[in-house]
């Protein structure tokens, strides 16, 4: 570990997150070669393991390899050269891994998409990117027919789950499941694949994209990030450098989509540089977690953190030992600490000696940034940065930074951030900042601070602040920790409602999710809870009581569609 020094109190001076981190961390040099060339460096000597476990079907690096290689060339043969855009709107099946290396391979780019978009949304995907194939599921078909009229689409590549699956499972799909009928511009997987021959080599080229994903959209427009193969690699290794115990003995359940930064850099490429067994889960379902984990005893897994409502609340877990689980881990969105707490308390109970292993990061920081480590898994945080990452705390909208326990913007500097966004140089621009000590940082949006421990705590969106008519500034988070202490709430969340006294500010509203066990009103109670330990203008004007929190494809709050629940009830 690094030797302690004084500290400033400026954390992007004295980076105090360090002395967790050994010295073969501290001196490593970040992978400077393609995603798929540290796949191959990492895994050619572990031919016969198993790369994958696909509904029970194993798939060892060797086939992997030889798959992806297959792919490449097929690629190649449909005229993809270096720098073109395939767009994808397909979930974690292997034909997406094997496209999403072979692609890096071969110097292109993987436009990773939601199948659920609209056919409008996926037009504007494939003519901002002047895409000439794409690779779509069989069941998203009809609407790929409709998102590809009056586009640049050449070919149309059709992806079934089925296609690697076993005999058995592949027949019971085809029969639960109508075959996709196609025209002469459209072409099943197999035939894609069929009589590829050598690949044409490219040349490593440094900082080139290799994917690009959306971001949520949550807080507004979704926008293209583009990520380089190195940002991915720095990701990973970075996960590795911590104090984690990850091993090419475990295996890993993947179950975020590829169509996030999320998805690809921490559930595929990094237990696959491992060198893991990774089982992957492309339609998951949270009111089946518990059912996965007592099949596959995952060792590690990414979800997050709405998903142990399923885990805790479970039946069927009841009694069952899960001390196979070392890092439960959890990010895409913050978890409350209440949360947290019911988790780890679970984890012990079930027999687990670890904690819920939280993290935190952004799309535009190719997801992950820092991590609750072993050595230091404080409660609330979402653990220290990673070590080749600079994590500080700016007075808003300046380069002002603060010091420790000072709440102002999260911004990050280091090996992760991402090459812009694609086609819009002034977005780019409004978050990717150059600070007078020549560090490209990314202003997050997020308002939290750090402790003298290296900690980080996040404290809430700047974008989800509530601004009041007199100026007063509302954090929802410090409404929905309050609410939540009642043991009567199950989950709260906070929102912005426009002052109908005011024509400029708006008024804090709370949506409620009670507890099962709890039957009688609870509005007079949470009233007399605010009004006794939040100030008077930070007390909610209105109480929305459901049965639940909407949520996006991935699982986070949707903040959007409550403030529409306001103004359309």
């Amino acid at each position: 570990m690094s030797e302690k020094k004084e500290l400033t109190g400026y954390p992007s001076v004295d980076k105090p997150w360090l002395k967790y981190y050994s010295d073969e961390a501290l001196n490593a040099d970040m992978p400077r070669c393609t995603a798929y060339d540290y796949l191959w460096k990492s895994n050619k000597d572990y031919l016969s393991n198993i790369a994958l476990n696909y509904f029970g079907r194993k798939i060892c690096f060797a086939e992997l390899f030889e798959s992806i290689e297959k792919v490449a060339a097929a690629y190649q043969r449909f005229g993809i050269k270096p720098g073109d855009i395939v767009v994808f709107t397909t979930v974690t099946t292997p034909e997406t891994i094997y496209s999403f290396y072979a692609l890096s391979r071969i110097g292109a780019i993987a436009n990773m998409v939601d199948p659920r978009t609209s056919a409008e949304g996926i037009r504007d995907y494939i003519t901002e990117t002047e895409s000439k194939i794409i690779v779509t599921l069989d069941v998203a078909y009809p609407k790929i027919k409709e998102s590809i009229k009056g586009t640049g689409i050449e070919k149309v590549i059709v992806v079934s789950p089925s296609d690697s699956l076993g005999r058995v499972f592949k027949t019971l799909y085809k029969v639960k499941n109508r075959t996709v009928r196609i025209n002469e511009d459209y072409i099943y997987w197999k035939d894609f694949v069929a009589g590829a021959s050598e690949i044409e080599d490219v040349l490593y080229e440094e900082d080139r994209c290799c994917l690009i994903v959306h971001t949520g959209g949550t807080t507004g427009n979704p926008k293209g990030v583009m990520l380089s193969n190195e940002n991915l690699n720095a990701l990973v290794l970075q996960s590795i450098l911590t104090d984690i115990d990850m091993q090419r003995v475990h295996n890993w359940m993947d179950i975020m989509p590829p169509f996030i930064a999320y998805g690809i850099g921490m559930g595929i490429h990094l237990p696959l540089v491992i060198g893991m067994e990774t089982i992957l889960i492309p339609s998951f379902d949270p009111d089946k977690f518990d059912e996965l984990l007592l099949k596959y005893k995952p060792i590690h897994m990414v979800f997050v953190p709405s998903y142990w409502e399923t885990i805790i609340n479970s039946r069927k877990l009841r009694n069952k030992d899960l001390s196979f689980i070392i890092a439960p881990t959890v990010g895409g969105d913050s978890m409350d600490i209440n949360l947290e707490r019911a988790a780890n308390m679970f984890l012990k109970e079930h027999g687990c000696n670890y904690k819920v292993t939280k993290g935190y990061g952004m799309t535009e920081v190719c997801a992950g940034i820092s991590g609750t480590l072993d050595s230091n898994n404080e409660e609330g945080s979402v653990g220290v940065p990673f070590v080749k990452t600079i994590v500080s705390v700016f007075k808003p909208e300046s380069e002002e930074e603060l010091k420790y326990g000072e709440v102002g913007e999260i911004c990050i500097t280091g090996p992760n951030v991402m090459l812009g966004y694609y086609g819009d140089p002034e977005a780019t621009n409004n978050i990717a900042r150059m600070h007078s000590d020549g560090k490209l940082w990314i202003h997050s949006g997020d308002m939290g601070y750090m402790n003298e421990r290296g900690s980080i705590f996040i404290v809430d969106r700047m974008k989800r602040m509530i601004v009041r008519y007199d100026g007063f500034k509302v954090f929802p988070s410090a409404i929905e920790k309050t609410v939540c202490t009642h043991k009567g709430v199950n989950q709260c969340c906070v929102v912005r409602y426009k002052d109908p006294d005011h024509s400029q500010g708006d008024l804090p509203v709370a949506f409620v999710v009670k507890s099962k066990e709890w039957s009688h009103d609870l509005q007079d109670e949470l009233e007399r809870l605010c009004e006794k330990e939040l100030p008077e203008y930070v007390q909610p004007v209105m109480w929305k009581f459901i049965d639940q929190m909407p949520h996006t494809p991935i699982g986070k709050v949707d903040y959007l569609a409550l403030e529409k629940m306001v103004i359309n009830p």
